[in-house]
């Protein structure tokens, strides 16, 4: 884990480059549009967000999984779509923290921690935070407490960012509330009274989103009312989104009183979303712990659903490597869930685990011809192949792939795992293109480069890395370096 000092040294130099001058703090909330716009403007935002996501990157912080991550994609997208706030668009991330947390960076790119996911009980109290969080990028509300500081308070806006984010990087939260009092003093009152601004005004756009994607607003303050009940009788810090999100009785009291003039609704948790929390506690939770934890929970039926907690444990022994149970629970877990494009991933897993790849290539593209819009199945197929030598139908795959995922990093990986050293333009190319939409533009130009030198007869592939050559060349300044905080 990163140190909050680094941190806070990250997060200052970052913000060096923001506006150098911003109007004096008013006494009231500064209006959304040009106000905010004026003060940061979104190019700059959306740098600042790729920073410190690619920072969180390369510490290992990020949960690198195709599932997981399309899964809170698609769950913040009809979230996003409530908003109808197409200019202001949202992009989400999970990270690998036992901590209760959520987090939204500059440019809209949301964080989203593996403990809240499984602290959550339901699927609307995992999409109440997310919509929170939408909320806060939609409102503007980082410009607008930059727009609200003075010159001489760029310190202050710098503590509070490397806050947020220390708090993401650390199972501690006082790890973030030291680093934001370091930066603190005694003009921070003014900057927690905008907060709690934003949190009120989060909450009421929040619930409308939820509304609009078609959840109950009530479990909103529902969630918030139990993890503030659970704090009170709790002292391991793990619930940071208390930290960084301040409830109040007067905002929680006004949240309630709100949430009750929307109509009661009834919604059903999706298979996903029982799956891919599973599979993020999995992920998150220390090796010695997990396969106790499912042990404990199926033993004495603490459960909310027995399948998805079966497929968990199968997921732990995977991890584990204990092949043999995991392949003996398979049954169990295949005859307790309903059909699922991640039951038929875990499937091949388990047959290539056991060296079965032929099987494991049939099981994948079977459920392609089910649901050919999972790119997880099409990484996996990929992956299968490749595993297995079979080049030229792992190429095929990959430009089937490429017609509806042209921005996949993994997949652009791939694409440069099938070249290798056989073809040099194609692999340079495509590991370039991987970097380009990670937004590592100086590892990208690197690639392109040497894919400009590389020998081989492809006139539309050359103008296209050229073009990608101008691209990055508009959006790092002359000299500068993205690949090193």
């Amino acid at each position: 884990m990163t140190s909050a000092p680094r941190l806070t040294a990250l997060l200052a130099a970052l913000l060096l480059a923001w506006p150098a001058s911003a109007p004096l703090a008013s006494d009231n909330l500064p209006n959304l549009g040009t106000v905010a716009e004026s003060a940061v403007p979104l190019a700059e935002e959306n740098r600042i967000g790729r920073d410190i996501l690619r920072s969180l990157q390369d510490d290992g912080d990020v949960i690198d999984d195709a599932e997981v991550n399309d899964y809170l994609a698609d769950l913040g997208a009809a979230l996003a779509a409530a908003a109808q706030a197409p200019q202001t668009p949202v992009s989400f991330f999970a990270v690998r923290d036992a901590s209760i947390n959520a987090f939204a960076l500059p440019g809209g790119v949301i964080g989203v921690h593996s403990g809240l996911v499984t602290a959550t009980q339901n699927e609307g109290e995992l999409a109440s935070v997310l919509a929170h969080e939408i909320a806060h990028v939609t409102q503007r509300h980082l410009a607008r407490m930059y727009q609200s500081s003075s010159q001489n308070q760029l310190w202050v806006w710098a503590a509070i960012l490397a806050g947020i984010v220390a708090g993401a990087r650390s199972n501690n939260s006082d790890v973030a509330i030291g680093a934001m009092n370091a930066g603190m003093g005694l003009g921070m009152s003014q900057q927690l009274a905008y907060s709690r601004d934003f949190e009120r005004e989060a909450d009421r756009m929040g619930m409308q989103y939820l509304a609009g994607a078609g959840y109950d607003p009530r479990t909103m303050p529902a969630f918030f009312e139990r993890l503030q009940q659970v704090h009170r009788h709790n002292d391991n810090n793990a619930f940071g989104f208390l930290q960084t999100h301040p409830l109040t009785v007067e905002r929680l009291g006004e949240s309630q009183s709100r949430a009750q003039s929307y109509p009661a609704r009834m919604r059903l948790d999706s298979t996903d979303y029982l799956l891919m929390r599973e599979k993020m506690r999995v992920a998150a939770m220390p090796a010695e712990q997990v396969l106790p934890f499912y042990s404990s929970a199926l033993n004495s039926r603490r459960y909310l659903n027995r399948g998805a907690m079966l497929y968990g444990l199968l997921r732990a022994q995977l991890a584990h490597g204990n092949l043999k149970e995991a392949q003996a629970l398979w049954p169990q877990v295949k005859a307790a869930l309903p059909a699922h494009p991640s039951l038929l991933l875990l499937e091949a897993e388990l047959q290539r685990a056991g060296g079965q790849q032929a099987q494991a290539v049939t099981t994948l593209r079977q459920g392609l011809d089910v649901y050919p819009a999972r790119r997880a199945l099409r990484l996996a197929l990929i992956d299968t192949l490749l595993q297995a030598n079979r080049q030229a139908e792992a190429r095929q795959a990959i430009d089937a792939a490429l017609a509806r995922y042209q921005d996949s990093p993994q997949l652009w990986r791939l694409a440069a795992r099938s070249y290798g050293e056989a073809d040099a333009l194609r692999y340079h190319a495509a590991l370039g293109n991987a970097f380009f939409f990670e937004q590592k533009f100086e590892s990208a130009r690197l690639q392109y480069q040497l894919a400009t030198q590389a020998s081989g007869d492809d006139f539309y592939l050359r103008s296209s890395i050229e073009a990608r050559l101008r691209e990055i060349g508009t959006k790092l300044k002359p000299g500068q370096r993205d690949d090193k905080p």
